[in-house]
């Protein structure tokens, strides 16, 4: 504990001294003796003044990209980004049932479908803090907890870089460079709205100020957002699966008065749907503010320093909990009738409910992150160099205020007659459903603290075709995160919530280096190798080589190979116990018959408990990546790119409870007869027959997958003269394969172009934006698509096979009424096309993919003085 506290204060005393010395700095005399050290950095390569056109797969978007196609959050962009509109990229919907779903308030993002915890986010170059919470097992950034309106532009390298940035780079990189070097200030408000009856308005407040010195720049932005909640209720939905509601009466099932003539099972059932009482998005409210601060120093040097405070609130909504419990059949709140039909055979019996809750499940989640960076560069002889120190740290609370029912506290209130399980409990009070409720609050705590720098320049290497450039680097970081659910959520104490603990920390270093060599003038290779080592599992190298070859002046063809890997999450290190049932099947045949005992013989199958723990001994997932492209300007005004990419991606962590059952088969895990022998190991408990009755189990490296695809990106500018001028632009995504096998001893699954799992997750064949943007004079305008194919229907399908694919246009008209004001009309999904039936989810649509938010409109109106 001491040493990781002088740690933490080590860190923060050389930001502070960083920082000072920024601040004792002596004003520069001479502007002529002021130099500008920075140079141009591409995201995917820690080169500098290096030229890297068209080296790499990068595409950026500005921010009038994404408020022109109108876009009010990241989530919603990256959503629509054909490279991530796939599996693993969600929105703040939340799972509201407990911490196995994507947590309440939080967005993050998956390249190629790997996962969001195979896709490194950085804000200007450099990491963040994870989330304390996870999205599923997947670690993630919250893309959520970084204000769009402190952007000045996104990069996302669509290529494997760990051995440029690490753990997590698998997929690729997303780099939100945040706005600086701002002259003047700028004021915008905006408001926009759906189009249906419904209140879906949205609100955003803006003010962006440069600060100027002789040797300064302060960039402040601060941002409010405010949106209300859109229910499935507010739209047409065509449900594709109702649950029900019943009370059993001697074996009989019965309707209750509740639902009228809506029933089922020749009446004996009343139809519920729990669909309709869903959000398809939450309200949320957000205040951030981003600052950047330049200092030039006297001697060449730059000192810069970077604030991100950003706080979200707001709520998640899900369907009422279900409940199935006896009730004393002498109780006095049983309904008359069913009493009657209880007293009939001669004897009282108990009576089953298996019914509701009377209210919708509720969360209102809290997180605030902070994060706060101080750095030097300059120069030493002809290298450049730059150091950074930084501490980021996110704060994340969800308390469940309805709809979430204590199971101790209902048996008591049903016990001493408070509580009434009837007709949907609508006949008890607010007092009463108010003393069965549980807050059970989650708090989670995430913190990252990183020292790192580079140094980078000209080897004494000259090749014929030009110096060996060079960088060579290191870091050293420490995490630590905390995810703390409440006891009576972590023992199942509450109806439709589950839930388990988290803790760890570690410590991390890395040194790497890369190279440009110039092999000819028209080739040349970037080579980089990166050395991390984890104080919790070890050390991982990882190289990459590029080749480059100019064919023209007016041709590149790029190609790369990599390898890449993420280091075990500290949630699935660190977890804590989670119980659940499991079940193995019994016969000769069977591979973990050796655990079935008298009971198991007889029935052919056989239930037991399963405790499932954080596994200590995990190793990293490892990747390997390959990119063969071309970046080719046609003319002066049509680019294009064509990339062919392919990953393959093995040892994934997940839970496996077959590795430690054939663990227990082979003699290598502990077989005994009570918990208590297992003494914290994974291994099996059997019972005086010989029957598995316990399990213990935890994360394994179990998992792969496999794709491939090509992407395709098309840019023309045609000046039309008097009628202005035109930007036509195509984005598309096209993949052939996506292959999972989630253990080794399971089935390679096909999972490309359809819903799957339980989540029914998309994962589209081909994912398209298009488009034009026009200016002339004052005026602007833009008009683009989106597509995705058609999917086949997921596991749960029943009445339909294929998912048609989907096509929305989005538009805007901009008008600059002088040099310093400005109006923008933004409309997403124009034609207001309802996304396309899928029968398997059971709210009709493929949720992961579409949306049923309809037209969209946003004005802006923008004040720079």
């Amino acid at each position: 504990m001491f040493i990781k506290a002088k740690m933490k204060l080590s860190t923060l005393s050389i930001a502070m001294l960083l920082a000072m010395s920024g601040a004792q700095a002596q004003s520069v005399e001479d502007d002529a003796k002021e130099k500008d050290i920075e140079k141009i950095q591409v995201t995917g390569s820690r080169l500098k003044g290096v030229d890297l056109e068209g080296a790499n797969p990068v595409q950026i978007f500005d921010r009038d990209d994404l408020t022109s196609r109108g876009y009010n959050t990241l989530s919603d962009f990256l959503r629509d980004l054909p490279q991530a509109s796939s599996a693993g990229t969600f929105t703040e919907n939340g799972g509201v049932g407990g911490n196995d779903g994507s947590p309440a308030g939080s967005a993050g993002v998956s390249l190629r479908g790997l996962g969001s915890s195979s896709t490194l986010v950085l804000v200007n170059g450099r990491r963040v803090a994870v989330d304390s919470f996870t999205n599923g097992f997947d670690s993630f950034v919250n893309v959520n907890a970084i204000p769009m309106s402190a952007l000045e532009r996104v990069e996302i390298l669509t290529d494997g870089a760990s051995s440029v940035y690490g753990s997590d780079a698998i997929a690729g990189v997303v780099n939100f460079i945040l706005r600086k070097d701002v002259e003047g200030h700028e004021i915008s408000a905006s408001y926009g709205d759906d189009t249906k009856d419904s209140d879906f308005g949205r609100y955003n407040l803006t003010y962006v100020g440069g600060f100027n010195t002789t040797n300064s720049n302060t960039t402040l932005v601060v941002d409010y957002f405010d949106r209300k909640a859109l229910f499935n209720s507010d739209r047409p939905i065509d449900v594709t699966f109702k649950s029900n509601t019943r009370v059993t009466v001697d074996g009989v099932d019965y309707a209750e008065d509740w639902c009228g003539d809506d029933t089922r099972n020749n009446g004996g059932r009343c139809n519920f749907d729990y669909v309709i009482q869903r959000a398809i998005q939450p309200d949320t409210s957000a205040f951030g503010t981003t600052l950047n601060h330049v200092y030039r120093l006297n001697d060449g040097k730059e000192f810069f320093a970077e604030a991100m405070y950003q706080h979200n609130t707001g709520s998640a909504y899900d369907s009422a909990a279900s409940f199935d419990i006896d009730i004393a059949g002498d109780s006095a709140f049983v309904p008359e009738r069913f009493a009657q039909a209880n007293a009939q055979d001669g004897s009282i019996d108990s009576i089953r409910v298996r019914s509701r809750f009377p209210e919708r499940r509720i969360q209102d989640y809290d997180t605030t992150s902070y994060r706060v960076l101080a750095g030097l560069r300059g120069e030493l002889a002809d290298w450049s160099w730059e150091t950074a120190a930084v501490y980021g740290k996110t704060d994340n609370e969800i308390t469940h205020v309805s709809g979430y029912i204590g199971k101790d506290k209902l048996d008591a209130a049903i016990a001493d007659g408070s509580y009434n399980p009837f007709n949907l409990g609508r006949d008890n009070s607010d007092a009463v459903l108010a003393s069965v409720r549980e807050l059970a609050p989650r708090k989670g705590e995430s913190e990252v603290m990183s020292l790192d720098f580079n140094i980078a320049g000209n080897l004494a290497i000259e090749l014929p075709a030009g110096a060996v450039s060079a960088v060579f680097g290191g870091e050293f970081r420490s995490e630590e995160i905390s995810d703390n659910p409440a006891a009576v959520a972590q023992s199942d104490g509450i109806y439709g919530l589950g839930a388990s603990d988290a803790k760890a920390d570690r410590n991390q270093y890395a040194v790497y280096g890369e190279f440009n060599v110039p092999i000819t003038d028209s080739l040349d290779a970037i080579a980089a190798m990166r050395y991390d080592h984890y104080s919790d599992f070890g050390g991982d190298v990882n190289p990459k080589l590029s080749l480059r070859y100019r064919a023209t002046d007016d041709l590149i063809l790029r190609a790369s190979w990599s390898t890449g890997f993420r280091a075990p999450s500290l949630s699935q290190l660190g977890a804590g116990t989670s119980l659940t049932a499991n079940y193995i099947d019994c016969g000769t045949d069977q591979p973990f018959n050796g655990l079935c005992g008298d009971f198991g013989a007889q029935f052919g199958e056989l239930e037991f408990d399963q405790e499932t723990l954080g596994n200590t001994g995990l190793d990293a997932e490892n990747s390997e990546a390959v990119n063969v492209g071309a970046s080719w300007n046609l003319t002066n005004n049509l680019q294009l790119t064509v990339d062919y990419w392919r990953y393959e991606h093995t040892d994934i962590v997940d839970v496996d409870a077959n590795t430690t059952l054939r663990a227990c088969v082979s003699g290598s895990a502990p077989v005994v007869s009570s918990e208590a022998e297992l003494a914290g190991a994974f291994g099996c408990v059997i019972d005086s027959g010989n029957d598995l009755v316990f399990l213990r189990t935890g994360f394994f490296n179990v998992g792969s997958q496999e794709t491939d695809g090509v992407d395709v990106k098309v840019n023309y500018r045609l000046d039309a003269g008097r009628a202005g001028s035109f930007d036509l632009f195509a984005n598309a995504t096209k993949t052939f394969s996506y292959e999972r096998q989630i253990t080794a001893d399971s089935p390679r699954q096909d999972l490309l172009g359809k819903l799957s799992g339980a989540a029914e997750i998309a994962r589209p064949e081909l994912v398209a934006d298009f488009g034009a943007d026009w200016a002339m004079a004052n005026w602007s305008a833009s008009l683009s698509a989106h597509y995705i194919s058609s999917l086949g229907d997921g596991d749960f399908k029943f009445d339909n096979e294929t998912v048609d694919s989907w096509l929305i246009f989005s538009g805007s008209l901009g008008y600059d009424i002088n040099d310093n004001q400005s109006l923008l009309l933004s409309v997403r999904n124009l034609t207001d096309k309802e996304p396309p039936y899928a029968s398997s989810p059971t709210n009709g649509y493929a949720s992961s993919v579409h949306d049923w938010i309809g037209r969209l409109w946003t004005v802006r109106y923008t004040i720079r003085f």
